[in-house]
Formats: C-alpha cells, sequence, structure tokens
C-alpha cells in the first residue's frame, strides 16, 4: 500500500552546525520551518500544495515548529536534486527547510523530501516513499513523522488511527456507531452501522484489530474487528 525508504545520502552533522530543538526546558521556543509546495512533475500539481499543507499542519499541531508564512518564501526553485540557495532563504528567518517533488509514475504516487539546515547549508534528511494516488495525505503524515524524529529524536504520530464512538440522532434515539479517523480528523469511516450499542473500543498494540463491547442481544457481548477486511468475529 505505501512505502518508505532513505533515498538520499544524509550529510555528516557537525558538533554544532545543524538545527537542534531543546524540549527539556519549560519553555520551548518554536523552530521557524519553511516547507513549500512540493515540486510537480507528471500528475495534478495541486497534489504538491496539498501534500505540502498537509505536512505543515501536522508539524504545526505540537507546538515545537513555526511554519513559515508562505508569502515570505522566495521564487521556488525546479529540482530537488540541487542544494537550495540558502543565501535566499535566511531573510525568512526559517532554521529548516522541507524541499520535496511529487509525482505519478506507472500509476504510482512517487515522492521525495530533503530537509536543510539553512544557517549550516547542510542536508539532514533525505527520504523517498511510494503510494497509491488515493494515499497521498497518509504519505504526508509519514514525512511529517520523519521530519519530527530526526529533530526531535522521538518517533512522531502523525500516522495514526483513532477509533471511537459516534453518537447523533435526538436523546431518547441515540445511534452509536462505531467509527475510524486520522490522527487529525480527516478520513471519518463508520466501522457500524448503528443498529446495536456499541461502547469502549480498543486498538490492538500489534495488528489492524479493533476489540468493542456491543449490545446487539441481551447479553454484552465483545466483538473483534478486521479493519482491512471489515470481518467481525
Amino acid at each position: 500500500l505505501l512505502s518508505l525508504a532513505a533515498g538520499c545520502a544524509i550529510l555528516p552533522r557537525p558538533a554544532s552546525a545543524l538545527v537542534t530543538l531543546d524540549v527539556t526546558n519549560g519553555n520551548i521556543n518554536p523552530i521557524p520551518i519553511a516547507i513549500p509546495n512540493f515540486l510537480a512533475g507528471s500528475g495534478d500539481p495541486q497534489l504538491g500544495a496539498n501534500i505540502a499543507a498537509g505536512i505543515t499542519n501536522d508539524l504545526k499541531g505540537p507546538g515545537l515548529f513555526l511554519p513559515i508564512d508562505p508569502s515570505a518564501f522566495p521564487a521556488a526553485q525546479n529540482s530537488t536534486q540541487v542544494a537550495p540557495s540558502f543565501a535566499s532563504w535566511q531573510p525568512t528567518s526559517a532554521q529548516a527547510l522541507v524541499i520535496g517533488g511529487v509525482g505519478l509514475e506507472g500509476g504510482k504516487l512517487r515522492a521525495e523530501v530533503r530537509l536543510w539546515d539553512v544557517f549550516a547549508g547542510q542536508q539532514m534528511l533525505g527520504q523517498q516513499f511510494s503510494a497509491t494516488p488515493d494515499n497521498w495525505r497518509r504519505g504526508a503524515h509519514i514525512i511529517a513523522d520523519a521530519i519530527y524524529k530526526r529533530m526531535t529524536g522521538e518517533s512522531g504520530y502523525f500516522d495514526s488511527r483513532v477509533v471511537f464512538v459516534e453518537e447523533s440522532g435526538p436523546k431518547d434515539r441515540r445511534v452509536k456507531r462505531l467509527a475510524i479517523m486520522d490522527q487529525d480528523g480527516a478520513n471519518v469511516r463508520y466501522l457500524t452501522k448503528g443498529n446495536d450499542l456499541v461502547l469502549t473500543p480498543r486498538f490492538s498494540p500489534s495488528q489492524q484489530v479493533v476489540a468493542y463491547m456491543s449490545y446487539g442481544t441481551d447479553q454484552p457481548q465483545v466483538y473483534v474487528l478486521d479493519l482491512a477486511t471489515n470481518k467481525r468475529g
């Protein structure tokens, strides 16, 4: 469905040159980071804008990063294979810069991303991923996770999902359906139809299955739902 692999050489890290994030103190100054639209090869140019927006929204959420307003960006470069003009980015106050490209090859969505230290002028991260064209949003989450881990040393959580019970209807006829969504609230999908009362969903820590309690009969029963097949056992 989606793969991620190291694609570009990561240069050695000098002892004090590259951007670092100190998360041990009570007051944290977020790192200014620039995330221009990904360069579009073959395919819809809007796809590059969508991926950049997804990464921006993910990194902005925890408060550790401060995305730079795109109106301050210099002229866009036309290749991911060359180092950016760091002198033109320094007036934006960006300490980190994300340059990426995306296109369609053989029916697959393929993208690459490079993370640069603007002031040191060095590459901090280089990776590639491929996915089905309709799975670009997860690709953005995975890239955001990679950037987050490279800059904080901690694993990201952007490529994760939340299972919950959605309630609707009048107070005397409430309908409760089991649902799942991305951690940012997108891609909501209902797992049950609402015919039975459902409670206490729990994600498996090792498999793509959800356990929950249902009151479809007089006695409550615990079911396990396979998210890949939507089969209940």
